[in-house]
């Protein structure tokens, strides 16, 4: 199954986060599960005895992230296993590269041009792709 995730910077800290995204009223907010809580209840079993029940919960986090830096995970891997994002810069050795979204699938642009290129394992192997950053934290990649 194919894991669907989103990352986005944290508006109280400005560090990334990644996990689920919940969009509402123009805010956004990234869920992501950190270990395993445990809560017990009294549980009547066939109407008569009385018995303490566990019930294992994921424990949850939810961080308001800012909205313009959320990026959806591709679902591929850059050639040294590192996630690639929606909003990331990659380099084939030939050019720089965005990662972007639209239309149900994911491709990658030069900017200021009409390049494109799907993105796809194949495409990642053959290209030997490799995540050098991103549009939010090193805009300065891409200028030209």
């Amino acid at each position: 199954m194919r894991e669907i995730k989103f990352r986005g910077k944290k508006v109280e800290s400005g560090l990334w986060t990644t996990g689920y995204l919940v969009r509402c009223d123009g805010r956004a907010w990234i869920l992501h599960p950190e270990g395993i809580a445990t809560s017990y209840r009294k549980e009547e079993i066939f109407g008569k005895a009385e018995e303490w029940k566990a019930i294992i919960l994921p424990r949850v986090f939810v961080v308001e992230v800012i909205p313009e830096t959320i990026g959806q995970f591709t679902g591929l891997y850059d050639i040294d296993r590192t996630e690639i994002y929606e909003g990331d810069i990659i380099d084939t050795g030939y050019d720089k590269w965005i990662v972007k979204f639209d239309n149900g699938s994911f491709y990658a642009t030069i900017p200021n041009t009409s390049f494109f290129l799907d993105l796809s394992r194949e495409t990642v192997n053959y290209y030997e792709i490799k995540v050098i950053g991103n549009i939010y934290d090193n805009p300065e990649l891409i200028k030209s």
